[in-house]
């Protein structure tokens, strides 16, 4: 067995302190606060909005810009419904292309409305955990912003995080807000040539703490944010209680993405994967995907064949391999150890990012699937003491929306991960 001399030291220095008030019984000593880099906030269960995720566009001489107020205007009633289904926080996904775009008078404006924004939702009685975003314009990806500690694009990037982390840091602490530096950053667990994002954000890191910033920051790993490159962190970034993890989830892939068009090609065929896989029959899955395929007309027939040759593959693997419960815990499992091991606060551990979609063409039975899979993930993640962030819940094709639209949440996915269904969206049963 390992033993950790710092962390015990750490431990020893606290009983000595505590032991001291006890010995003194001093009402002085009795009421002071802990040192803020020992209290970590807490986010046990949320959603992600996105009045500021996906911002309007326009072309002007044949460029891609923005319009000039390019972010959605919130809903006013929203953080007091959220509140009321039973939510503790959000997670504000922020594309930050118009924040960059923007002279200052412009940023400045635009920050404004981010955080009046944010201030909704703490009035609400609501956490904010506000996320950078990569401009979505052209197809940007976060790795164009890594170019190097010293680089252009990351220096420009650098500078917009410290302007929005002095913003949100002149809030109210309660409800908590915090800032993730970086939705996504890289796809690769580890850069093999060039600078990895780890380093990037060690920097940013010790820049906003050595500005005096002491907002609650949350860290992330490659590998898209996933459990495979979250264990790679040092955690001694962890000590200072701070700093979170941000962590995302969508396994088994091939069932929460399963009619997606943007991520593997073929996906955007598959149809009635169940989960868990016992629950269901590969014919049945195999049928209704080949269906899908035969009235898509999104492929040429050469490359139609080519792609559901490759669904059928990926179909028969997850039932042969016939996933459940027991392997989200054993997903989970690897974070739980790194956890132990960088002696790391289950509260700061926030997986801000799990869902599963709603298909076109989707059958009761489909959102029976979605549902256990909801509750079997956010319990999971809950019994281990982290929090979690759903993705999404009121925007198609991740959100819960129910029969009545988005204003109620269909009450077998909303009571699957605990929510409180208000009576006015229950349905009354027939006489």
């Amino acid at each position: 067995m390992s033993l950790n001399i710092g962390g015990l030291a750490a431990r020893l220095r606290r009983i000595a302190r505590m032991g001291g008030m006890l010995l003194l019984f001093s009402p002085a000593l009795a009421s002071t606060p802990a040192p803020p880099e020992t209290v970590t906030p807490v986010f046990r269960r949320g959603t992600n909005v996105t009045w500021f995720t996906f911002p309007v566009t326009t072309a002007r001489v044949g460029r891609a810009g923005y319009t000039a107020s390019p972010y959605a205007t919130p809903d006013t009633a929203e953080p007091a419904r959220l509140r009321a289904l039973g939510f503790d926080h959000v997670r504000l996904p922020i594309d930050f292309g118009p924040l960059l775009a923007n002279d200052r008078q412009g940023r400045d404006r635009l920050l404004g409305d981010i955080v009046q924004a944010v201030r909704s939702y703490q009035a609400a009685g609501l956490g904010v955990i506000a996320t950078l975003m990569a401009p979505g314009l052209n197809g940007a990806l976060p790795e164009a912003f890594l170019d190097g500690i010293n680089g252009p694009q990351f220096r420009s990037y650098r500078a917009l995080a410290g302007r929005v982390a002095r913003r949100l840091d002149r809030l109210p602490p309660h409800p908590p807000v915090a800032l993730e530096l970086l939705n996504e950053p890289q796809q690769a667990c580890r850069i093999q040539t060039g600078t990895d994002w780890t380093v990037h954000q060690q920097a940013l890191v010790d820049g906003l703490r050595k500005d005096g910033i002491s907002l609650p920051i949350l860290l992330t790993g490659g590998c898209w944010s996933t459990i495979k490159g979250l264990v790679m962190l040092d955690g001694s970034l962890l000590k200072d209680r701070r700093n979170l993890v941000s962590a995302h989830f969508y396994d088994p892939f091939v069932f929460t993405h399963q009619g997606s068009t943007w991520t593997l090609p073929f996906l955007a065929e598959v149809r009635g994967v169940p989960y868990p896989a016992a629950s269901g029959r590969l014919e049945d899955t195999l049928a209704r995907t080949n269906a899908a395929f035969a009235a898509s007309s999104r492929w040429p027939p050469a490359e139609r064949d080519k792609q559901r040759a490759a669904a059928e593959e990926a179909i028969r693997w997850y039932f042969t391999s016939a996933p459940g419960r027991t392997a989200i815990d054993t997903a989970l499992g690897s974070l739980k150890e790194w956890q132990q091991r960088n002696n790391v606060d289950p509260a700061q551990i926030v997986f801000t990012e799990f869902g599963a979609m709603r298909p076109a063409g989707s059958m009761a039975s489909d959102d029976a699937s979605r549902a256990h899979w909801l509750a079997d993930v956010s319990t999971a993640i809950a019994g281990n003491g982290w929090g979690w962030t759903l993705w999404l819940l009121s925007s198609p094709p991740f959100g819960l929306e129910g029969s009545r639209g988005t204003a109620c949440p269909a009450t077998e996915l909303a009571q699957a991960i605990g929510l409180t269904v208000p009576a006015s969206c229950l349905s009354v049963p027939k006489r």
